[in-house]
């Protein structure tokens, strides 16, 4: 039984900024699963192919993808947090007809549609067809990316349903998911799961959408790359993800200590 649990973001976390682990980071997950402690990744990337090979390289007992939009116990999965297609259709087609300049992705596995190419594209066969906004697949989404110049002067509150939320990255982009697809929830969910306390709980991020696993975890980790915001609600700050900053912290206060303190 998993008694204590270490919860990670990936980019800007656990990954370099290349896109990579490093041996470092390997090596020290790898120490903490013999030790016992369980291992979970929440991060806003999809459930592709190509992010499953990435996450190969290390062990780890949960992982929530689109910010906790689908939740993966051993690669089973074991809660959604989905959007309803026939509730988000109508305001996709408003989107585009009000807007149609604004980039839109979707994702609605095993497919995603990208509006600058009109092309729908399959995550694992990687076949590429032709497709508007009016001919996606009636399937539920996971997430909704939105990009454009002009981002922050769309009222996009006005175009919310009664099941969808919306937030900014530090990109420029505004990410649409259910209301229920957060950090947050993800943490709180797999903490159900495992009849365990967030108190029991570490968690180490770099952006905004990881201070609702701060608040859930009962000790957050700022990368030093992190944005001020989650700075200012983490129990302490580490080095850059570039800079070990995970391996640095965990070497310190957890593999060097018989038990950290919760």
């Amino acid at each position: 039984m998993i008694k204590e649990m270490l919860l990670f973001d990936l980019d800007g976390t656990l990954l370099l900024s290349n896109g990579t682990f490093s041996s470092k980071t390997i090596d020290i997950l790898v120490k903490c699963k013999t030790k016992g402690y369980g291992i979970a990744i929440i991060t806003a990337r999809s459930h592709s192919q190509k992010n499953l090979d990435l996450i190969n390289y290390i062990p780890y007992d949960f992982i929530a993808f689109y910010n906790g939009a689908q939740i993966y116990a051993n690669n089973r999965l074991i809660k959604s947090y989905l959007l309803t297609f026939e509730r988000e259709i109508s305001m996709l087609l408003n989107l585009h007809n009000d807007f149609p300049d604004l980039a839109i992705d979707v994702y609605q596995e095993p497919w995603h549609f990208l509006s600058t190419s009109n092309e729908i594209f399959h995550m694992k066969t990687h076949a590429r067809t032709t497709c508007g906004i009016s001919q996606l697949p009636n399937c539920d989404i996971q997430r909704i990316r939105l990009r454009s110049k002009h981002l922050s002067s769309i009222p996009l509150k006005n175009y919310m349903t009664n099941e969808s939320a919306f937030y900014y990255t530090t990109q420029g982009d505004a990410i649409i998911v259910n209301k229920k697809a957060n950090k947050g929830s993800a943490v709180q969910y797999i903490a159900n799961f495992c009849h365990m306390s967030t108190a029991k709980m570490i968690a180490f991020g770099d952006d905004v959408n990881d201070i609702e696993m701060f608040e859930k975890a009962n000790i957050g980790i700022a990368m030093g790359n992190a944005v001020t915001a989650l700075k200012e609600v983490a129990y302490d700050i580490t080095d850059t993800n570039d800079n070990d900053g995970v391996t640095s912290w965990i070497t310190q206060n957890i593999l060097k200590k018989k038990t950290l303190k919760f």
